[in-house]
């Protein structure tokens, strides 16, 4: 009688837990449908990769203007074993007539300041900046002090940048990305341009995920939501802002301890993301530019900063552990819900799966539960004869066949964006890195949900904990195969 009980009551739990799980996907799986109407609706046509904007047409659009001078910020801390074959790289493809590197280190990196001392005794237009505070702090805290070493630069050499781009020193850049930048600022005072994982070989599901997941973000999400809100979230890297964005940001924000203004919240994660929050609705303008240019990058004929994101799993959910706290936690706790009802929405759109990415994990325990009550009563001819977990008159079946829909749905989706970025070749791990992907995501947010309370518990102040990466060599770039050698960013 107890086994039968308890038999029921596991049964009775499932079933609870499953119908909480569909009713929490089909309203997360609603509002995505409801970004993806709009997308195809009024945006995809004339604003993303799919209206066909030419680097020629963006010339033509602001005038022509001609090549002005233009800074690059490359934080780097740990970086001793790839600094001088990636920047290197970087300053070969790059086709500008007038651009400054200045790179970032750390008083207490010495490998580092070696590797970066080498560059600029090979390179004038290239520049040394040591931080006044031992490493690591955070990208923020670097990059402020490289801005203050731009200024400075600026008044001893009597010029002026036109705009300060923030890239990482392993990213792959198109070669005309700085034409492509010196000519949007005529249209905007902060240009995004997109972000694309390099191609990864199939098997390797966790660094192929993240094809999946930029190429449909940066094609759809952030367009939709700078057509709604008028501020694109930095992505890190591939950001370039105008002299007016950097003043402007000064003008709302402090200076540390050493007097250096703080453009970049040290007190963020994700200090790209928080500094695009805190512009809005300050007169400023974003764009993501999506522009074929006249010449291409590898693998992808758009001009966009391209990279090859962690291939280890772990080191995966610790690069998301730290974007979920930046973006969703630290987000949430600095900037709050301020701004319109569309800002609003964008900002739930940031932070809901605080909540609904249990009800997926829920919903797949109480699908595990119910077959295996199943089995046990197919093992066991004594044991009690289960009902169905729904009867066939339920009208909650609707929500399921809804939901069945919004999964194929989404799978279409990644496997829509994946096709047009890599080509046929790539969508037969789609589905599989999907699920992959959520794995990912779950426990990432769990190590971002448990280390943000113990930081309100304690105070303990949140580190920078850095990824591992691959950078490509260039014989890799050219046979479009990474080799996967690590290294920090």
């Amino acid at each position: 009688m107890l086994v039968t009980d308890a038999f029921v009551l596991l049964f009775l739990v499932t079933q609870g837990l499953f119908l909480v799980a569909s009713y929490v996907f089909a309203v997360s799986g609603a509002d995505d449908l409801f970004v993806d109407t709009l997308y195809y609706t009024f945006i995809a046509w004339y604003r993303g990769p799919l209206a066909g904007r030419t680097e020629e047409r963006l010339f033509e659009e602001t005038g022509h203007v001609p090549p002005r001078p233009l800074a690059i910020m490359l934080p780097a801390w740990d970086e001793a074993s790839i600094l001088y074959p990636a920047v290197t790289g970087i300053m070969r493809r790059l086709d500008y007539p007038s651009y400054w590197i200045f790179i970032g280190v750390y008083p207490n990196d010495a490998a580092t300041q070696k590797a970066a001392n080498r560059l600029a005794a090979e390179h004038d237009n290239l520049r040394v900046v040591t931080t006044n505070n031992d490493g690591p702090t955070c990208k923020a805290d670097c990059v402020n002090t490289i801005i203050a070493e731009i200024e400075r630069f600026e008044q001893e050499q009597n010029i002026s940048f036109a705009g300060i781009v923030m890239q990482d020193a392993e990213d792959i850049l198109n070669p005309n990305a700085l034409h492509v930048f010196n000519a949007s600022l005529e249209l905007a005072d902060v240009v995004q341009l997109p972000v694309l994982s390099l191609p990864r070989r199939r098997r390797n599901l966790t660094a192929g995920h993240y094809m999946d997941e930029f190429a449909e973000f940066h094609s759809k999400e952030v367009l939709v939501r700078g057509f709604l809100t008028g501020t694109v979230p930095g992505a890190g890297v591939g950001t370039c802002y105008s002299k007016k964005t950097i003043e402007t940001a000064k003008s709302i924000s402090g200076t540390d301890e050493n007097g250096i203004p703080e453009v970049f919240n040290i007190g963020s994660l994700t200090e790209d993301y928080d500094l695009a929050m805190r512009l809005t609705g300050k007169g400023l303008t974003h764009h993501l530019l999506w522009v074929h240019p006249a010449k291409k990058s590898d693998h992808t004929d758009f001009a966009v900063t391209q990279e090859l994101f962690p291939s280890g799993f772990w080191q995966s959910v610790r690069q998301k552990t730290r974007w979920t706290i930046g973006i969703a936690f630290q987000g949430w706790a600095q900037l709050g819900w301020k701004g319109g009802l569309a800002d609003k929405y964008f900002y739930w759109r940031d932070r809901k799966m605080v909540f609904f990415s249990h009800a997926i994990i829920i919903g797949y325990i109480s699908l595990f539960f119910y077959w295996g009550l199943r089995l046990y009563e197919h093992l066991a001819p004594d044991a009690y004869h289960l009902p169905p977990l729904l009867p066939e008159d339920s009208p909650f079946w609707y929500v399921i066949w809804f939901n069945v829909l919004l999964l194929a749905h989404r799978l279409i989706q990644r496997h829509i964006w994946t096709g047009y970025h890599y080509g046929l070749r790539a969508l037969a791990p789609v589905t599989l890195r999907y699920f992959v992907s959520i794995i990912i995501n779950y426990i990432a947010m769990m190590r971002a949900i448990k280390t943000w309370i113990r930081h309100l518990g304690t105070g303990e102040v949140i580190g920078w904990d850095k990824t591992a990466h691959d950078y490509p060599e260039e014989e890799s770039l050219e046979l479009a195969i990474p080799v996967e050698q690590e290294a920090q960013t």
